[in-house]
Formats: structure tokens, sequence, C-alpha cells
């Protein structure tokens, strides 16, 4: 039955850890443990999520005994490792039934790796509460702001800056005495293969990266500082992969990579360019064999008719820039639904001189109006048409070529829709018994091709297409 064979092939270990030495102690196959699992991952943020239904106890070990949170669990389909996440929780409960009988289960839950870089507190009330002196670590917080500055006079790109802070969060963690932390991420974590965008970044405002002695940030916190929203994307995947970033294809290792790029937004105007960004990404196809179910959706939830972006360098109000049509305004979707806004605020410029003394103020003011126009209109062009496209979540069978099997980020083809999707997160679950299915959300569904909305056919499943 080739590729439609739904023989699953799974495989799910578990990496013991030992954390007085900060050492890996072995690895341990849970497969034949294992009733169900579902995981999934998204576009949002590093998190992603894990959970396993195991049998409790195997010839008179408790499954709860053996394992401890901070191992990392593993899961392979088809040979291919899908998933990895550390455990955060492991329940064990009992009951007794009607009939008398005694019924126990035992519950792991996980998250990916990269939720670690979301919960973990790196800011001054950690140092405090560690006993290191406050003067050094404001000495390290001050580096790493400065580093990121000259990364940004050197040209560098947001992806580099990225590279410069993770390096800064390592070295950070191991100051405080983390070292096993350290150690732990670095076996997991790949910081540079998802990071390589030639997207030129803007010159930075000052970082206020660890804030307070009270308050603690993350790295992710300091991270997304940096991304700039909606205009870049930042999440973690691993491998092995293949991934558009910065218009170069990456293929990323069997470890968690911090995946960094520029928006693939269509028809943008910064800097006066067209992009086809979203044209340019490769397609993943639902075969019509694998297809379960579908449920989509097209909502005025998220349709704007006002877009504006400020400039944390020059600040206009609201009405200010409206009157002055320094905002791209959706006249159709005005008369549809008044005033609903979209606005972001950019802490990154491209002024060349950081020399506030040699900078025309008026220069200045005239050039951010004109860059946050250009920025106002790519947000216009990228959700202009939300109230038209489709979105929710189409389920399929998990297909056994890896390249097949849709991941964040890619542009999706369902048989018998004429259009395509853009795929912000996943979900694969699997049961005892049953089918390997995956859950994708996607966003963006439309008729790129001939631009216009897709038009649903009433024949979109083929008769007894699933085997």
């Amino acid at each position: 039955m080739g590729e439609y064979s739904r023989r699953m092939n799974i495989k799910i270990t578990v990496d013991v850890w030992e954390w007085v030495n900060g050492t890996k102690t072995g690895t341990y196959d849970m497969t034949t443990t294992i009733l169900s699992y579902r995981f999934q991952k998204t576009i949002k943020n590093p998190t992603g999520s894990c959970q396993f239904s195991v049998v409790p106890q195997i010839e008179n070990i408790n499954i709860m005994d053996e394992l401890s949170t901070m191992d990392v669990i593993k899961i392979y389909e088809f040979g291919v490792l899908k998933f990895i996440g550390y455990i955060i929780r492991i329940s064990y409960g009992g009951s007794i039934g009607n009939d008398g009988k005694p019924s126990r289960n035992t519950t792991i839950t996980c998250q990916q790796m990269g939720g670690l870089l979301q919960t973990a507190s790196i800011g001054l009330g950690l140092c405090a509460a560690s006993g290191i002196e406050t003067d050094s670590l404001l000495n390290a917080a001050a580096l790493l702001s400065l580093n990121l500055a000259n990364a940004a006079e050197d040209g560098l790109s947001f992806a580099e800056m990225i590279g410069v802070l993770v390096n800064g969060f390592i070295d950070y963690i191991e100051s405080i005495g983390a070292e096993n932390l350290s150690n732990y991420l670095s076996e997991y974590i790949d910081a540079s293969t998802g990071l390589c965008s030639d997207e030129i970044t803007r010159l930075p405002k000052t970082f206020a990266l660890f804030n307070g002695t009270e308050q603690s940030v993350t790295f992710w916190q300091v991270a997304e500082q940096l991304v700039e929203r909606p205009f870049n994307e930042l999440w973690i995947d691993n491998g092995p992969r293949i991934v558009s970033v910065g218009g170069k294809t990456v293929e990323l290792i069997n470890k968690v990579s911090i995946v960094f790029r520029p928006t693939p937004f269509n028809g943008r105007l910064i800097d006066g360019n067209e992009g086809t960004e979203f044209d340019s990404l490769p397609v993943v196809n639902v075969d019509k064999n694998h297809l379960i179910s579908f449920n989509l959706s097209k909502s005025m939830d998220e349709a704007y008719s006002f877009y504006s972006v400020k400039k944390a360098a020059f600040r206009m109000d609201d009405v200010r820039r409206l009157l002055l049509g320094q905002a791209k305004i959706d006249s159709e979707r005005i008369g549809k639904y008044l005033l609903k806004p979209l606005m972001t605020e950019l802490f990154f410029t491209r002024i060349e001189n950081v020399n506030g003394d040699d900078i025309d103020p008026d220069a200045t003011a005239s050039k951010l109006e004109t860059e946050g126009l250009e920025e106002a209109t790519t947000l216009y062009n990228w959700y202009h048409l939300n109230d038209k496209y489709l979105s929710g979540v189409i389920t399929e069978m998990v297909p056994k070529k890896a390249e097949n099997d849709p991941k964040i980020g890619q542009k999706l083809s369902v048989y018998g829709i004429e259009g395509y999707f853009y795929v912000e997160g996943i979900a694969h679950t699997w049961s005892y018994q049953g089918p390997l299915k995956t859950d994708l959300t996607v966003t963006r569904g439309y008729d790129y091709n001939h631009n216009k909305p897709i038009k649903l056919k009433d024949k979109i499943f083929s008769r007894n297409a699933i085997r």
C-alpha cells in the first residue's frame, strides 16, 4: 500500500538527566508503555506542548518512580524525529471501580525545548537570589546591550543580532553558576542553523534587557523586542526539515532550532521594493488519500480599516497621523466596519548616523514619517483581505515521508481546493490501535493564482480515499 499504509512506525525515547553534575545518564525506549500522545507547535511562541498517557507500571516498576521533571522526551514517526520536549509534570492516579477492580493511570506533560527560553527568568532578581553582585550583573547586561548596538551599527542582520543575544544568554546563565543548564541547552538547542537571514537590521533603541531588581525577564521577551512582529517571524522547531529563511533554503538538524525570518509579505513596499515572498514559499500538498476533515471559516474579527506604524524615535498621535495622511486607509472597509485600527510600534529605524548632534531633526522626522507610511502600507498589503481569507484547521493522516508532512511556516495546498494556505501550527495525535493524525492550523486561505477568494466545492473527499 506504499505511502498510504497506516501501519504505525512510532518510537518514543526519554533521556534521563542527573542534575548534580549536569550529565545525561541514559536513554530509554518508552514506546511499549505509550497508550496515546498529542504534541503541538505554533509559530506564535516557543513553548509547544505534549501530553502522553502511559501504562503506569511494568514488571513492578512504576513509571513515575523512574522519570523526573526536565528529563527529555523525543518522538519519532516513521523513523523521523518530530518532537523534542522536556517533562514538566508527571501525574499518577488510581481508583476502584464498581466491580471492585482497581484502575491506574499515568500522564506525562511536556513542553517543547524552547519553553525554557520563555519560562526561565534571567533578570536582576535572579542574580540577587543567587548571590551574584548587582554590579557584575549590570556589567553583563550593559555588555549585551552594547553588543547588540554594535551589531546594528555593523549592519548585521536581525538574525545575527539574535545570535548575539543567544550567546549572551548562555554566557549570562554560566556567570550565575548555572553551568548544568548551559550543558543541557547545548545538548538539545541549535542556536545558529535557523538564523541565517540576510535581512539587514535597523538601528535599535537602548535596550533595558534586565529590568529592575524585583523583576525578571526571559530570553524570549528580549528576543521579541528584536523580532518586531508582524514584520518578522520567530519560532522554534526541530529537524530534519527544510525551511526557507531569508531567501535561502536551510536544512535544520536533529536539534531544536530557533528559526527567524522576515514575514513572507506579498507586495510589500518597504524601501519601495515589491515582494513576492509568499508566492515563492515551497508548497506542501495534502493528498486526497490523507485528508480526514476540515473546518474553515472567514471572519471580520481581524479585518482592519486603518493601518498605522509608530516610530519609537518620533511620536505622533493617531489622529494627527490620520489627518496628515501618514497612515494607510482601507476605504472599502471603512465604509463597512468603520474605524478598526491595526497599530504597531517599531523600535528600529534606518537612520545611518546615530550621533544626535549630526542629525537634522526636521529631516529625521520627515524620513520617519515616510518610512512609517511605507510600513503601514506593508501591513495593509498583508492584512487587508483578512475578511476574505479562509482560516481554521485541516486534519490529515501523517504521511510516511517527512517531506510530505506539513510544518510551521510552509505554504499548503489541499486536494479539491483551488488556492493556498499558510501553516501557523501543527498538532500530531496518536492513540493505541488508532490512526496517526495531524491537525494543521492554517490562515490566509486564498486563490492567489486568480486573485480571488477560494470557492469551496461540495466534493472535496474521494470515496474510500482514507486507508
